[in-house]
């Protein structure tokens, strides 16, 4: 075998091996799509305002939420822009036996109606009231922007 023909051999198993033009153009449209992160949006957060210290909680649950958001796989690209909306439904604090039993339930929707909800029921060290009640929010933020994301990943996916 000639090094041409070797060459025009290199060059032709390289050809069938390749996508045709269609296919890599559709390929390169589908990962241009979902590189890169959307722009993710809190509508409204709705918070217990009864509970003392909430204003420094809804803080502290914004930069959660801004966090999860951040790290959650949403299945689109920078282009896409997501917007959800998170409730704190309830928010129990109570002392008993000397362990501070902190109960929460949350919601978060989506656009049309998707929705997920946790709920956790976490005890702790009275003295350190706001760390336990910050760490239930955050174990509660996790788990809704999570599965709102995989609700997200579901709906883009064909």
């Amino acid at each position: 075998m000639t090094r041409a023909s070797a060459l025009l051999f290199c060059v032709l198993s390289a050809a069938l091996l390749l996508p045709p033009a269609a296919a890599r153009a559709e390929t390169d449209e589908q990962t241009a799509s979902t590189t890169g992160r959307p722009r993710v949006k809190l509508d409204r957060l709705s918070f217990p305002a009864d509970l003392a210290g909430a204003k420094e909680f809804e803080g502290h649950l914004r930069s959660t939420l801004k966090h999860e958001a951040r790290r959650a796989d949403w299945g689109a690209g920078s282009s896409s822009k997501i917007s959800y909306r998170f409730f704190v439904e309830q928010l129990e604090l109570r002392e008993e036996a000397g362990v501070l039993h902190v109960s929460c339930t949350a919601l978060g929707r989506l656009p049309k109606g998707r929705s997920a909800k946790s709920h956790i029921v976490f005890g702790g060290d009275p003295h350190d009231r706001k760390k336990v009640v910050e760490r239930v929010l955050d174990i509660v933020a996790r788990g809704v922007v999570t599965r709102l994301a995989e609700l997200e990943r579901a709906r883009r996916t064909p």
